[in-house]
């Protein structure tokens, strides 16, 4: 693991000032020149001389200003909308590229002359400017991609302002101009992540006579599974370069479009990584062409493993090939359902490019495809058989984002080497090997936050380079740097198709096979270090000390003051590694806390004194990382804290001050100078009777008025809850409540079982009895109301009886 600025690995980056969000990458055919497309602006540099301060050229392109103001009236944000992004930068022929900017939500395309690296004019000085619908997206943040062939651009994105109309389509001048069908919902909200051609008519004068074809990768929602609501699937979609579209039906719409499933699972579960982040073709050859390779990075709309979990997989062609030739899935357009369809297959089969079949039928162009095949394409665009692959990468805890791939000569065999771009800003390099891959090394490229957005390996002028831009930066990275391994150990553990042990020293393996190879060790699939390295007697190397050694001494001194607790640290420079620590020559043991970075904390006391030895182990092979020689000074006589005073920051290392770390040598240190805690203790004694003090007090102060109502004296009747009245608001006659009623001191509560009765200003004497009828419960249904004119307030029969009261 090779941090920022590492001068283990160099990272060269390119930074302008005032330009940002890189969005398009292009490298020159021999690899001299990098374009970049900004934020209304492109620039071309030498990738020789490629630094922060290198020499560029520039060339502005900016929306002009009423397309800027048309932008802000539509709603969009001026600020980061209503802009040229170049999202668009494809080699057209040798002397000029074809660019397209988003032009502030009005897409546009230009010509770049690449020899003055100016836009080309017309004859009267204007820019030669064409509409970028269809062929560039509105807006600067939706994923497109395009492929130029024979001057022709094959482009995926969205045809309108609210990018609610992909398409895939093709556009010359010279020739007809296709796209998918937006009514057929060929397309369902897909995310373009990459696109491809194929030269499968080669050799010429094959047998099939197939077609050339281009392939588009992008991720949709999946309408076959109606039992999930948006679930997210991976397409590869394929078009032949020679369709034309159909005379009568399909007419300028594409009559070879299928789609598949990239179905990426894991093999134990089949839980899958249904989000395709990006996608690399790796052909061998135009030749060779069946024998590509799709590697795909993918992630999960599930949050199984973690959110940041991520799988790497490969597609061979022969998997793509069976998809496409296999069954045909059939929507339903009443119910929009989708099953697969067994019955009988039109002839020629629907989909396929004009080949010596078709030719044999008579049939030499899609524009003589019978409309029985043509109608039988437009409900049957999607493959049943998904293309399966299992993941060679699995990553939990890391997203990638970006992949690019490299196919490198090693001493016995050819390797591919994969350069994965993460989330936070990391490159990770592995190489596949016996089935899956081996990760071997990560190198930062830019700080935490800033994933690259754009990858590109190469090989310019046979020296391999990997480009990778984010938002403010590019940067530039060789392939390898054999020189950090220092042994033959850690050059043939590294497992870098790149290196190889020679002479002492690990070097650059040749593209062609040395002229002795066995002065040269690697080994990728097993990394046998013991059988390669035993007769240089690389199984115990060199230390390499990494931190500042100590002059004329084998180890690192350290002294420590009694009850010090300090910090050893002990970097590995392969995650692979473990770490082994021993002290006078014997393994730490539990009473040794080691931290998760490895470093090893020690607490000043005569037992920890002695000789600390870091080492790494990786398949056996055990390598010196570092040493320290660790003593105690006397306890001073005087004051216990005299010897605190005294400043720790002359010391290289660190010093920590944990709780944790100083419990455990338990009570023997603080023994050691006779330190007590009973001033502490009276402290914290001291403060929890008065954090319980201010309790109380809280407590009292909130139930004060209970407090009161229980302190005054007498009849304790008075202290009881009154009856619970009725809400009303308006009396039972409809007028209103009077403002003040002295003379009422009780109220009548009525209830569906129970009358409660309080007397109204009774006169002073006897207390009056009440017979056994008024006393049994009376039912709401044996009380009446009545309003008297001479007293508007109502009155309640109670039986017999009439009384006054307020309801």
């Amino acid at each position: 693991s090779c941090p920022t600025d590492s001068a283990e690995r160099v990272v060269r980056r390119f930074e302008a000032p005032g330009v940002s969000n890189y969005t398009a990458l292009l490298l020159s055919p021999d690899g001299g020149m990098l374009y970049l497309g900004a934020r209304e602006l492109l620039l071309t540099l030498n990738t020789s001389n490629f630094q922060p301060s290198s020499p560029f050229r520039r060339l502005l392109w900016s929306a002009d200003e009423e397309k800027k103001r048309q932008c802000v009236f539509k709603g969009k944000d001026p600020q980061r909308d209503c802009h040229n992004y170049i999202k668009l930068l494809l080699q057209l022929n040798s002397t000029h590229l074809y660019t397209c900017g988003t032009c502030a939500f009005s897409p546009a395309c230009a010509y770049i002359n690449v020899q003055h690296f100016s836009l080309e004019r017309d004859a009267s000085g204007k820019v030669i400017l064409e509409d970028g619908k269809g062929r560039c997206p509105f807006d600067p943040e939706y994923r497109s991609t395009a492929v130029m062939v024979d001057g022709e651009l094959y482009a995926g994105t969205v045809s309108n302002f609210q990018g609610n109309e992909p398409t895939i389509s093709r556009s010359h001048e010279s020739r007809i101009a296709l796209k998918t069908e937006n009514s057929l919902n060929w397309l369902q909200d897909p995310a373009f992540v990459g696109s491809a051609y194929l030269r499968e008519s080669l050799p010429a004068g094959n047998p099939e006579g197939d077609d050339d074809k281009v392939y588009f990768f992008f991720s949709e929602t999946g309408k076959e599974f109606d039992y999930f609501e948006n679930t997210i699937v991976s397409r590869i979609a394929r078009v032949c370069k020679g369709d034309q579209g159909g005379e009568r039906v399909l007419q300028r719409r594409w009559t070879t479009f299928l789609k598949a499933q990239l179905l990426c699972s894991h093999p134990e579960d089949g839980f899958p990584f249904n989000v395709l982040q990006d996608i690399f073709v790796l052909t061998p050859g135009e030749l060779r062409w069946r024998e590509t390779l799709f590697y795909g990075v993918f992630t999960s709309q599930w949050n199984k493993g973690g959110l940041g979990s991520s799988a790497v997989c490969a597609f061979p062609m022969r998997s793509v090939q069976r998809a496409f030739a296999g069954l045909y899935k059939e929507v339903n357009r009443e119910t929009q359902q989708w099953y697969t369809d067994t019955g009988p297959v039109p002839e020629p089969r629907p989909g396929m490019c004009i080949t010596s079949h078709t030719r044999h039928l008579k049939i030499n162009s899609s524009l003589q495809m019978p409309d029985r095949v043509l109608n039988f394409i437009k409900d049957h665009f999607l493959m049943d058989s998904p293309v399966r692959s299992q993941p060679l990468l699995l990553q939990s805890h890391r997203r990638y984002q970006q992949i690019g791939v490299h196919r490198a000569q090693g001493l016995h065999s050819t390797y591919d080497v994969l350069f994965l771009g993460t989330d936070d800003g990391q490159l990770h390099k592995a190489v596949r090997v016996n089935h899956g891959v081996h990760i071997i090394e990560e190198i930062h490229l830019f700080p935490a936050g800033q994933p690259p957005t754009l990858l590109t390996p190469a090989c310019p002028l046979l020296q391999g380079l990997v480009y990778a831009a984010t938002y403010t930066a590019v940067a530039q990275v060789p392939f390898a740097n054999c020189s950090l391994y220092r042994s033959c150990g850690e050059c043939v553990l590294a497992r870098d198709p790149f290196c190889a042990w020679s002479r002492g020293a690990c070097r650059r393996v040749t593209p062609h096979p040395p002229a002795h190879p066995q002065l040269w060790a690697q080994d990728i699939e097993d990394a046998d270090t013991e059988r390669l390295c035993q007769r240089t007697n690389a199984s115990q190397p060199r230390p390499r000390i990494l931190l500042p050694p100590a002059s004329g001494t084998p180890c690192q001194q350290i002294q420590l003051r009694p009850n010090e607790v300090r910090s050893l640290p002990c970097r590995l420079l392969s995650n692979l590694a473990s770490r082994r620590w021993l002290h006078d020559g014997a393994p730490v043991n539990t009473s040794y806390l080691v931290l998760p970075d490895g470093a090893l904390i020690l607490v000043g006391s005569p037992e920890r004194a002695g000789t600390y030895e870091c080492w790494s182990l990786e398949e056996g092979f055990r390598k010196l990382m570092a040493s320290y020689c660790m003593s105690v000074q006397e306890p001073a006589h005087g004051p216990p804290d005299s010897g605190r005073k005294v400043a720790a920051g002359h010391d290289t290392l660190e010093t920590v001050s944990t709780s944790r770390s100083t419990s455990a040598v338990g009570s023997a240190a603080a023994r050691l100078d006779g330190k007590t805690y009973w001033t502490e203790f009276l402290v914290m004694c001291v403060l929890f009777a008065a954090a319980v003090l201010v309790l109380a007090l809280f407590v009292l102060h909130r139930h004060r008025d209970s407090m009161k109502t229980l302190l005054e004296p007498g009849d304790p009747s008075r202290h009881q809850k009154p009856p619970r009245k009725p809400v009303e608001s308006l009396p039972l006659n409809g007028s209103s409540l009077p403002s003040t009623a002295p003379e009422h001191k009780g109220y009548q509560a009525l209830q569906d079982n129970y009358i409660v009765s309080t007397p109204v200003h009774e006169p002073p004497g006897p207390a009056r009895t009440f017979s056994e009828s008024e006393k049994r419960p009376l039912h709401v249904r044996d009380s009446f109301v009545e309003v008297s004119p001479a007293c508007q307030r109502p009155r309640v029969r109670l039986g017999s009886e009439i009384q006054d009261s307020v309801v």
